[in-house]
């Protein structure tokens, strides 16, 4: 009777399935969830093949690109070398070709100068022939008119340039001359050119243009100082007239502090260098009297300007030796700067400078060397009488 219920039961029940028929339902819902994983799988899988082969193939393009723009530069590179090169070549045969030509010049100009020089070797052996076939006579009467005209020479530099070395060398080139004629009658000549070659040798030889350029390089300096007041001299001047002047009977001072007790010469010394450091260094004026304008900028324009005239005279009268003229400016000009101008090292050392310029002998003594040309000249007339125009 239960079993019966049961089974009424159960068949009342449709909805509820035996158990293995939902095992059965569960391993096919199971196989079909991994059946659609996989598949979803293998989908993913082939994408990213896909997208690893697009990229692998956009780096190839760009390597090809970055290949095929290398050997482009590379082949233009190349390209420029090979015809750089190849200028280079031609302007290296063209400067042979002109080493080649020039060269050909030159031993052609070589030649032609061998030739030309063979030529004049040629001439002047036979001058040479011509002489000695002339005779002694001939050649003497040659080597005296050389002599003559370096003695001449030497006068002449003498009195128009100044040079006792030029002279000096020619009388002793025209005594080298004589040397080569064996005649006892040349003895006085060149005895007198002996004598004028030793004054020539004792003459004082002055620096005319050392001195010049130190007056320059004075005249420059000049416009480098500064100048006094208009009327600063006014003050020293008075400076000067309050000093103690010592009179010239006295034999010194020494002998005057000897008879004086020691405190009194104490304070007379104390005094002197006291007024003497006040009067170099101190300007007292009086405030009733008005102050000394400056020196205008015309003026000391003017002052400067009239330093270096007198001072370019002084070059002048030393290239003329004209040794009043030369001292003359000189003592103006150190006169000027000592008045005018501020005194200090600069300006003491400039006058230092001008004293010694002063000094100076600017006026050169020559002695006369004409009488070696009139031993010539006699020479020449005496042997013209006796031998009749053939000297030697």
């Amino acid at each position: 009777m239960n079993n019966k219920k049961q089974v009424d039961s159960t068949q009342d029940k449709p909805g509820v399935e035996s158990v293995p028929e939902t095992k059965a339902k569960r391993k096919a819902e199971a196989k079909v969830t991994s059946d659609s994983q996989k598949t979803t799988g293998k989908t993913s899988t082939g994408r990213g093949w896909r997208l690893l082969a697009i990229f692998l193939l956009l780096v190839i393009i760009a390597g090809g690109g970055a290949l095929g723009w290398f050997g482009q530069t590379l082949w233009q590179e190349r390209a420029s070398s090979t015809q750089n090169f190849s200028q280079q070549h031609l302007l290296i045969e063209t400067l042979q070709q002109n080493i080649e030509r020039k060269q050909a010049e030159q031993e052609r100009l070589l030649a032609t100068f061998d030739d030309k020089l063979q030529a004049l070797r040629e001439e002047q052996q036979n001058q040479l022939e011509l002489l000695e076939s002339n005779g002694g006579t001939s050649r003497g009467k040659l080597l005296l008119d050389e002599v003559e005209f370096l003695i001449r020479l030497a006068n002449q530099r003498l009195l128009v340039e100044r040079s006792p070395k030029g002279a000096q060398s020619l009388l002793e080139s025209a005594d080298q001359v004589l040397a080569k004629l064996d005649d006892p009658g040349l003895m006085a000549l060149r005895k007198t050119l002996s004598e004028n070659i030793a004054a020539l040798r004792s003459t004082a030889i002055i620096d005319r243009e050392g001195i010049f350029l130190r007056i320059g390089a004075l005249s420059d300096l000049v416009m480098t100082f500064s100048a006094l007041p208009a009327h600063g001299l006014d003050v020293v001047e008075e400076a000067d007239e309050l000093a103690p002047k010592v009179e010239p009977a006295q034999t010194g001072e020494a002998a005057t502090r000897l008879e004086k007790p020691w405190y009194q010469n104490l304070w007379i010394n104390l005094r002197q260098a006291t007024q003497g450091f006040v009067n170099r260094h101190f300007h007292v004026r009086s405030l009733e009297q008005p102050l000394a304008p400056l020196m205008s900028i015309d003026r000391e324009t003017q002052l400067r300007h009239s330093l270096l005239i007198v001072l370019g005279n002084a070059q002048q009268a030393v290239l003329r030796e004209e040794a009043e003229i030369y001292r003359a400016s000189l003592a103006r000009a150190e006169k000027d700067i000592a008045q005018y101008f501020v005194d200090n090292n600069d300006t003491r050392a400039l006058i230092e400078q001008l004293q010694s310029l002063q000094a100076e002998a600017v006026q050169q003594s020559l002695p006369d060397i004409s009488g070696s040309l009139y031993r010539l000249q006699n020479y020449r007339d005496a042997a013209e009488k006796r031998f009749g125009n053939r000297e030697g």
